[in-house]
């Protein structure tokens, strides 16, 4: 009996040393929390959605259109917040920017994807505003002499508020549903080419489902209002379709976009006109 006795409390003295040694051991590096997320316990990252196969065969009907995502829109502020990093956030323009730079990912010239942009630092160099300033100077004599000069001030596109994209909708009979794949996406920002001249530019179109980007919006990961636990990422949120926007062209005869036809409330009523049109077409393939 006493040899039982003090087996019991050899093993009660063992089990205060265990959980001792859990409280006592080193905290990871750097852990912003009290665990270890499962995105950074894993080298390789999460794994972005993957969509279901299409054979060209089963798609009977399909549409191009491209939309416009205004960041300042409030359902769309998670693109544009935080404007520093906060607690392993960072908005979607620093996100490519960092990725295009480091050449971890790929842009174009054009949404045709036809030309690549080399050197993504040097691309953005070529936008800004030439200004002519006075510059005030002075002889040996110290008569004042004044002269004026170009100065070239690169375009800030960090504070990027737009975000175009080009998608196609589809029919697909195999599954019967209507579905929607993204092609590509790009930047859009605003900047002063010359005094008074403000331009808009779409800065790089990148091929959404080249595998690297969609292992970077994977992996970035977004604000969730409701919950921080189910993070979400821009996978999520372009898979989703979390988000408001509007339409600015669709596939036409003359490959116009609707600014280019339509003018204020005549424009806005087109882009509802086609946003209804995807809306009913599946409920319309039905009856047909």
């Amino acid at each position: 009996m006493r040899k039982f006795g003090l087996l019991v409390l050899g093993l009660l003295l063992c089990g205060t040393a265990n959980v001792n040694a859990q409280v006592m051991e080193e905290p990871e590096e750097n852990l912003d929390g009290f665990y270890v997320k499962s995105s950074d316990a894993y080298p390789d990252g999460k794994k972005p959605f993957e969509y279901p196969y299409v054979r060209e065969d089963d798609v009977v009907w399909s549409y191009r259109v491209w939309r416009v995502i205004d960041f300042r829109e409030k359902m769309n502020q998670v693109f544009y917040y935080p404007l520093v990093p906060d607690q392993g956030r960072k908005n979607l323009t620093t996100i490519l920017d960092e990725a295009l730079t480091e050449g971890r990912i790929r842009a174009f010239e054009d949404d045709m994807f036809t030309q690549e942009i080399t050197n993504w630092t040097e691309y953005k160099s070529k936008f800004g505003t030439t200004r002519t300033e006075t510059l005030i100077d002075y002889d040996v004599d110290g008569m004042e002499i004044t002269r004026d000069t170009s100065i070239f001030v690169p375009a800030n596109f960090e504070s990027a508020e737009q975000l175009r994209i080009k998608e196609d909708w589809f029919f697909d009979k195999n599954r019967t549903v209507e579905d929607v794949r993204i092609i590509g996406f790009s930047l859009v920002a605003s900047y002063e080419k010359s005094e008074g001249d403000v331009q808009t530019l779409a800065l790089g179109w990148i091929r959404y489902n080249d595998p690297e980007v969609r292992l970077l919006l994977a992996n970035s990961e977004v604000y969730n209002p409701q919950n921080d636990k189910a993070r979400r990422s821009y996978d999520d949120i372009f898979q989703k379709r979390i988000f408001d926007s509007y339409i600015i062209r669709a596939t036409n005869t003359f490959n116009r976009s609707i600014k280019d036809y339509l003018q204020g409330a005549d424009a806005l009523a087109e882009s509802e006109r086609i946003k209804e049109l995807l809306f009913n077409m599946e409920e319309d393939m039905w009856e047909y």
